[in-house]
This record gives C-alpha cells, structure tokens and sequence, in this order.
C-alpha cells in the first residue's frame, strides 16, 4: 500500500454558511416554511460561504431541484455542471448528485445554487452521535422513580460540579403515577433514527413493529420490513445495531415493561420502528438521515426521536421535519447537544431549526440540576424542556469486549536497535503526557514528539513495532480500533504502517496493513477509525498494532498514539444493558412521553402533545433561564394535563 505523504494535517470538513433567519417557533401553523431555503436561494448570483469547521461527505452534494423540475431537467441540469444523479432521496425534488473529479463541494454548492433549476444545494453534512413494574433493574431507573439511590457503575462525574449520584428523591418523571392512567403505546407508532436497534433483545422484541407491507422514504413497494424498519447504512430491512446508541435509545423509549427481566420504557408496550441511519461509529449523513426520516413517516410513524446532531444549518433536513409535521403531524423530540453551549449564540441542528413539531430537551442529573455537558439556552427560545439524561441504564446492542487503551505497557514492542529509547516505542502512563489518555511514543519524550517542532526524535535506520493480541469469545459482528495520531517523519521515506491480524502475534508479518502514513502534522493531530472485518465471526484473536521504518537520512520529531480504543461487539447476546450519560439519553425519555400521550387519545395533534407536556411539565430551577418554558418533562402531570382535542367538534344528537 502507498504510504500517505502529510504536508501538514488539518480537519478537511467544511460547513456551508446558509444564513437563514432562525424565527421562534411558534404554537400554530408553519407560516415561516420559505424560510427554510431562503438562506441558500439568496446565494444565487453571490458567492457561497463555506466554514471550515463542519464536516460532509466528499465528491457529493445534495440539491433541492424546483418542484416542476422533471428528471430530464434533473439529469441536463446535474450533466451540464458535470455531475450526475446518484440518487432521488424524496419525492419533491432533493436529489444526491455525485462530482466530477476535482471539483471541490465549495464550488459544486455555488454553482448548483445559481443554476435556475434549483432551490438549493447543500453539503452531505455529518450527525453524531440522547404501576410499579416488576422490571429486575427498574429500581435503577431513577428517572422513572427517583428514590435517591445511587447508580452503581455510573458513569457521570463531572469535574466542575457533582454528580449528584445519589440525587434527589421525587427528582423524576413520576412515571410510576402515570402509568395508573397509561402504560401501552401501540396505538402510535415510534421511529427511532439512529444506529438502530438490536431488535431481538429480549427487552425490546415484543414491541418492535413489523410490516409485511412497507414502502421506501419515496413511497416504492419494499415487501416485508420484519425488523422493524430500514437499513439506509448499508441499504437492506435490517437495521441491527453495530454501536450500542441507538438500541439504548429505543430501551427508554419502551423497553417491555412488567416482564420480570431488565428494564422499562416510559411504554410498557408499544411499535418501535428502528431506523439506521447512523454508522456503526455512531456517525452518518444527512441523505441517510432524511431517507430515514421520510421511510418512517410513510410508514405511520407519529412520533420520532432524533437523538443527534450537528454545528450546520441544514435545509435538506429542516425540510424533511417540516414536511412531516405539515403533511403527517409528526412530532420530532429532539436532543439539544453535548457541548455545554449557549445555543442564544452557538449552534446545534436540528434543536435550532424553528419548526412548531420540534420539542428540543436538554439533560438533567439526579438532582435535576442541568447536566454538565448540556447545551443551554439563555434566550429562551431553542430549547425547550428538560428530562433526565445522567447515568441511565437501558438497553444495549450486545456483549462487549473493550479496552481503552489506559495501559500501554502490556503492549509488546521490539526494535532492531535496542540501545536507545529513541529506537522503540515507549509507554507514557495517563497523566504524564495528556490528562485523560496514556500514549505510546517514538521520540526524545512524549511531548516533544507530540510537537512536531525538533529533529532527530528517533534515530535512522531502525524498524520497530508495537502490538497488542486480544482473545474473546467467537461470534463477534463488529470489531473496531481508534486513536489520536501526532506523526512528523521524513516525507516518503520514514513510514508509519498500521496492521492487524485475526491470529495471535505481531500482525505485520501475517496480518493486513490498514493503512501507512509519512510526513509533517505540525503538532496538529488526526482522530483515526478503523473497521477490523479479519476479527469477527469465528474468530478468537485480533491483533493489532504499529510499524515504523526509517532511512539512514533525516529524522524528524517522531510519532506519538494516545486515546488508543479497541472494541468488539456480538449481537446475538439478547440480555445486556449500559449507562450512558448525555442529552441522547434524555431525548426518548420526552419521545417516549410523547408516545404515552397519542396512544391514549390517537386524535391528538403533534401540538396537542406538546402542549400537554410543557403544560403539565414540572418548574425546575436549574432550568429557569436556560430553557424556553423552564420545565422539566412530568409523566403524571402531562397525562392528567390532557385538554379535549382541537380538531373535536360537538355534534348535537
């Protein structure tokens, strides 16, 4: 393999500034709906202004063709710039349109932005990865019942605040008085767009929904969906979770509940519809999520939980949430974000998209203090409610192997020159090079090479290596390894190989090189991801590690490996669970509320939903001033908050 040459390393991710007027949501109607293209419309004849800070698919774009605009019109227009239609993602005119070679997404948004067939065009943005029971571990679903206990394992310890573990008694949704008015929740169906979901859990199996009769996000015959929804990673009907996130989402939605086993959802039964639109990283694009998006509301879905986000405006995806609340009074619950932001000036999408079938939830600890890492907002506009997201137990996707790499010196190292430390790799314990990592380095010391700024770190003429041999059960459906990398070698001539094996031993010798690498970062650092396809199955062992060779000229400041990641998963283990902290975590919690509210009376509006539970939402502090209404999300009081439906009128008899 060629080893890849560095001039110098920087993050090549663009965000394209839309300027969109952001209005306050309102109550009623859509009335702001131009405005969702208004911000790349205005670019026609001007020029296009990309930060550099956002990340997107490469070679792609999406475009937003007019509404009469045919696919003749579609497939001239795309030709005519030298593109071509890679894909239709709706029925009304969004299309993915894949670039010639050479033309940068900059230029592409521009030029499809002025062509007059076109409302808008867009990058392919990135989203990340928010009656007592008899349930075995419900007495550790504080934000169901909250006795004060302490969550053993908990996983929130913030280092500015407490974590509040053990929090407050009563500090809950009071969901245990809820459930005398309402537990069931089959008669709404619930999307949940996000990695997926392990639908054979035995916590989440009887309410998965299924159809022998689904169409696609463009309404086309897909046969039976008998897992639950669709796959728009890897394009088939079964969205099986390969990351975790999304099988906790859907468990505090509605894991069963009474079953005698794990958890519950805020539903004790209900029709989950898990959609994959996120990777087995926990990462996806907006095409992906709007497929998703549109294949849940063509198939009956009324609520849908988005436990994601991302720093870009996004009209692809604003209009697909808008459509839906338009055309099917859907109703979107939303995370606010993980960056302890004020979203009055920073942003977060799609929590700051204004549409009225938006309810955005920040996250609260076991005091109901705002959680740490929850974004915020000081104008009182984004938003909108708060529900528990701290150290929640749910469901998981499968049984685990993982190490986080905190103990470098159980690697194996070797060199063929012993006699210096700048010939092999040397371990440096968390602390004494980065706070929260341990790392591996080949240099004078662990910052130096961390630096990039000194020369000869390492010495010519050596070949040396690192690995380390993981042994596990056989069954694995998805092994992974990551980490930071800080390299600066000589260009061409002083690589750095990665390797990886499904045998015992030092992977370079039988195993596959992943990838190579030679040149300057400058200090900079790149966050690296690798799939290791060679270690599922049946295999047992998975191996991996670093090689480095040298010339006998120049020598740079080296190379330094922290954050170091390996993680296998296997599926077919039904019964695991996990905490997890963030405002994915306190999203399902308000969708799951959401889902109690429509099946209980099916003829109510998505607004009719959101005003029960702002309405009967509890007044909490912490959330005065940092939310629209100041409220945290109450089970009991909105379902005993219920107001006659507004589309009811009165027929004399």
């Amino acid at each position: 393999m060629k080893s890849k040459y560095i001039y110098s390393f920087s993050a090549s991710s663009f965000l394209l500034l839309a300027g969109a007027l952001l209005a306050q949501r309102e109550g009623g109607a859509f009335s702001n709906l131009p405005e969702i293209f208004s911000g790349t419309t205005q670019t026609k004849g001007g020029t296009v202004s990309i930060d550099r800070n956002a990340r997107f698919k490469p070679k792609e774009v999406l475009v937003k063709f007019k509404e009469n605009a045919g696919e003749s019109v579609k497939t001239y227009a795309a030709s005519s710039l030298g593109g071509r239609i890679a894909e239709n993602l709706s029925h009304n005119g969004l299309s993915k349109v894949a670039l010639p070679e050479g033309k940068s997404i900059e230029e592409a948004v521009q030029e499809y932005s002025n062509h007059p067939d076109v409302e808008f065009a867009q990058p392919n943005y990135v989203y990340h990865t928010t009656g007592t029971p008899n349930d075995a571990l419900f007495t550790t679903l504080w934000g169901l019942k909250n006795t004060g206990q302490t969550i053993v394992s908990g996983t929130y310890n913030p280092s500015t605040a407490p974590s509040n573990n053990p929090g407050s008694s009563g500090s809950d949704m009071d969901a245990v008085n809820a459930w005398d008015v309402n537990h069931d929740c089959t008669n709404t169906v619930v999307a949940v767009v996000d990695t997926g979901a392990n639908y054979n859990h035995v916590d989440l199996n009887a309410n998965i929904w299924t159809s022998g009769s689904c169409v696609s996000e463009t309404g086309a015959s897909l046969g039976a969906c008998p897992y639950g929804g669709w796959d728009y990673v890897d394009g088939d009907n079964s969205p099986m979770d390969l990351n975790g996130h999304g099988t906790h989402v859907t468990g505090t939605i509605a894991a069963v509940g009474s079953n005698t086993i794990g958890t519950t959802g805020l539903c004790w039964t209900a029709q989950l519809m898990p959609v994959r639109a996120l990777d087995d990283w926990g990462s996806g694009y907006t095409a992906d999520i709007v497929k998703g998006i549109n294949f849940a509301v063509r198939n009956g879905a009324k609520v849908v939980n988005l436990s994601l986000g991302g720093p870009s405006y996004d009209p692809a995806l604003r209009s697909a949430i808008a459509l839906a609340g338009i055309n099917q009074d859907v109703l979107f619950v939303v995370a606010a974000g993980n960056e302890t932001s004020n979203l009055a000036s920073k942003n977060s999408f799609p929590c700051k998209f204004p549409e009225a079938n938006i309810l955005c939830v920040a996250a609260l600890d076991q005091a109901y203090s705002l959680a740490s890492f929850s974004n915020f907002d000081t104008s009182s506009v984004w938003v909108d409610i708060g529900a528990p997201g701290t150290n929640i137990r749910s469901t998981w996707a499968g049984r685990e192997v993982s190490d986080s790499g905190t103990n470098f010196a159980t690697w194996t190292t070797s060199s063929n020159n012993t006699a210096s430390s700048k010939s092999i790799w040397t371990y440096a314990p968390q602390g004494s090079c980065f706070s929260n990592f341990s790392a591996l380095y080949l240099s004078i010391n662990c910052s130096d090479g961390a630096g990039g700024e000194i020369v000869n770190g390492y010495l010519n003429n050596i070949t040396t290596t690192a690995y380390k041999t993981y042994t596990y059960l056989s069954g694995m459906d998805r092994v992974h390894a990551s980490f930071y990398l800080f390299l600066d070698t000589e260009p061409l001539y002083d690589v750095f190989s990665l390797n990886y094996s499904n045998s015992a031993g030092l992977p370079s010798f039988s195993g596959t090189v992943l990838d190579s690498y030679a040149g300057e970062m400058n200090g900079n650092y790149a966050y690296l991801q690798y799939q290791l396809p060679n270690c599922t199955g049946s295999s047992t062992n998975c191996s991996f590690g670093f090689k480095f060779n040298s010339n006998s000229s120049i020598a740079k400041a080296g190379i330094v490996i922290a954050g170091f990641e390996f993680s296998a998963l296997d599926v077919d283990d039904t019964a695991q669970y996990n905490i997890l902290n963030g405002t994915s975590m306190a999203t399902p919690h308000v969708a799951g509320l959401a889902a109690l509210l429509r099946s209980f009376n099916p003829k109510f509006t998505y607004q009719d939903t959101i005003d029960a539970i702002v309405s009967g939402g509890r007044t909490t502090s912490s959330l005065q001033g940092k939310t629209k209404y100041g409220k945290a999300a109450d089970a009991n009081g909105a379902l005993r908050f219920l107001k006659a439906p507004s589309s009811l009128t009165l027929v004399a008899p």
